[in-house]
């Protein structure tokens, strides 16, 4: 696939709704997609973390495993969108009260507008956040 398509990575726990989010989002933005467990990025590295233009994150109920890995991603310049079933966490997730959270079962227009939302502001130059 061209490498000039953005890169989302779905970093979620249930393959199934990785797979769901992944043709939600194919079928309507041309992009590369990763689908990955959301313990598995803390493997990756800088220079890998920089190819992302998106990662949706599954965000559990108990947030002790998953909440470093969400900072490292915050501090590496990741765009974050996080994902959730829990009722916690639909208004928003703490510690990170203004990363938008996408809630789960998605609705494919919203979940939509929440990506290409979260790609548009990613693909702005750093001075203009």
């Amino acid at each position: 696939m061209d490498q000039s398509f953005p890169h989302i990575v779905i970093a979620e726990h249930e393959f199934l709704i990785a797979l769901d989010a992944e043709y939600l989002i194919r079928s309507a933005i041309d992009c590369r997609t990763t689908l990955v467990r959301p313990e598995q990025l803390g493997q990756w590295n800088t220079s890998a973390l920089a190819d992302v233009d998106l990662c949706l994150i599954d965000v559990p109920l108990d947030m002790s495993g998953i909440a470093p890995a969400i900072q490292r991603l915050v501090d590496a310049g990741v765009p974050l969108l996080l994902t959730t079933v829990s009722e916690a966490h639909q208004r928003g997730v703490a510690g990170f009260e203004t990363l938008p959270v996408a809630t789960k079962p998605f609705e494919a227009d919203t979940l939509l507008a929440m990506v290409k939302a979260q790609l548009h502001r990613g693909a702005q130059p750093a001075d203009q956040n």
